[in-house]
């Protein structure tokens, strides 16, 4: 989608709505929460930011990871069972640190950096270990990941895919874009010895406006039943990938009127910060909701800003109201319904995921230290 829409195409757009976005319910996030649900919070795990659940030994865990250290939780108690902490040194160690951790249902962990190197866990044991060949999936060399939660995907029991973010961190000091247009290696596949098995060759839906996006570049992941998902921050297309190639596009479709339009830097190459307009929309979560059997996807709508004159971004920290659209599709990706939440200045969302329990989002108050509070969503009235 463009930065700025044309008024014909606009008026176009509008109109061509499908009838699935025209019969989906539209309300506020407060009539589909039934419950709440805490989970332990201690000093070792630090922030936690839970990922999708996994099967260990039989029982479904949730998981976080924070630097070297990955918590492990019962999503029926809340409490916190184990932790496994990453090696950073010796024969068990991963050189470079560990930037990326994903958790298996098989009890394997695989552990990643920007440097390629590549360590699997089995039982808290290094298995594998290797060095992926970053110039074989782009050679300019600037490859990030998007972060924990969609960077690194199991597609079977021998293929695994990593997603890159190209963004150029120091473009703006070199006088270079930040995010490269024509940046295609977006998905690497490897199998489990490190062998890279293919890599994508398709470009970001975007004009030249995004060409300094910082947030661009962070793509949203979803591996459901083998099923590949991709999406882009900034756009309502959906991708199915499968090899490293698309194989089917979607536009999902949204009630609300969603915008997008990119960061603006200020300042100059020694120093420079990146806003965000009020009225820009952004993507941050796709996921599966376990227990109505539809998809979720999480979208940044707008945001009220407070005190603009406070351009220090330490200071700037929570002090905008902003408001957030969970919208809900089957599994054929059609609108079934959307809502609106507003985290009020001094709050933030954090973390949004699904369990056999129910989905989970965290409430914009947390009135514990020691544990971190969520409101339970059931979307089940909305099972097909």
């Amino acid at each position: 989608m463009r930065s700025i829409f044309p008024i014909l195409f606009l008026l176009l757009f509008i109109s061509c709505k499908s009838r699935s976005s025209e019969d989906a319910y539209q309300g506020k996030l407060d009539e589909v929460i039934v419950g709440e649900m805490n989970f332990e919070r201690d000093t070792e795990s630090g922030y936690l930011s839970f990922q999708e659940p996994v099967t260990h030994e039989g029982k479904e865990l949730i998981y976080t990871k924070w630097n070297e250290i990955i918590s492990f939780f019962d999503p029926k108690t809340g409490r916190k069972i184990r932790t496994f902490r990453i090696p950073k040194e010796g024969p068990q160690g991963i050189k470079g640190g560990a930037e990326i951790a994903k958790v298996f249902d098989n009890g394997l962990i695989a552990v990643t950096n920007s440097i390629g190197m590549t360590n699997y866990y089995q039982n808290e044991k290094l298995v594998y270990s290797f060095k992926r060949d970053i110039e074989s999936y782009e050679p300019k060399g600037y490859l990030y990941f998007p972060d924990n939660r969609n960077a690194l995907h199991q597609i079977s029991e021998n293929q695994f895919e990593i997603t890159f973010n190209p963004y150029n961190f120091m473009g703006f000091r070199e006088g270079k874009d930040g995010l490269d247009l024509d940046f295609v290696s977006w998905v690497g596949s490897y199998d489990q010895e490190g062998n890279l098995l293919c890599k994508s060759n398709f470009k970001a839906p975007y004009d030249e406006s995004f060409k300094n996006s910082s947030l661009g570049g962070k793509l949203l992941r979803l591996v459901d039943q083998e099923k590949s998902w991709l999406m882009f921050p900034y756009s309502d297309s959906l991708y199915q990938i499968k090899n490293c190639e698309i194989i089917n596009r979607l536009k999902l479709d949204s009630k609300t009127l969603i915008q997008y339009f990119p960061e603006k830097i200020e300042g100059n190459s020694r120093s420079a910060r990146w806003i965000r307009p009020e009225n820009g929309a952004l993507n941050t979560h796709l996921l599966y909701d376990i227990n109505s059997n539809n998809y979720v996807r999480m979208i940044h709508l707008k945001e009220k800003r407070s005190q603009p004159e406070v351009t220090d971004e330490r200071k700037r920290l929570l002090m905008d109201e902003v408001t957030y659209l969970l919208l809900v599709y089957d599994p054929d990706w059609k609108l079934k319904a959307e809502f609106e939440i507003t985290y009020p200045s001094g709050t933030r969302f954090e973390n949004l995921f699904s369990t056999s329990q129910g989905l989970f989002i965290n409430k914009p108050e947390q009135k514990s230290e020691d544990e971190y509070e969520f409101y339970k969503i059931d979307l089940s009235q909305f099972r097909n």
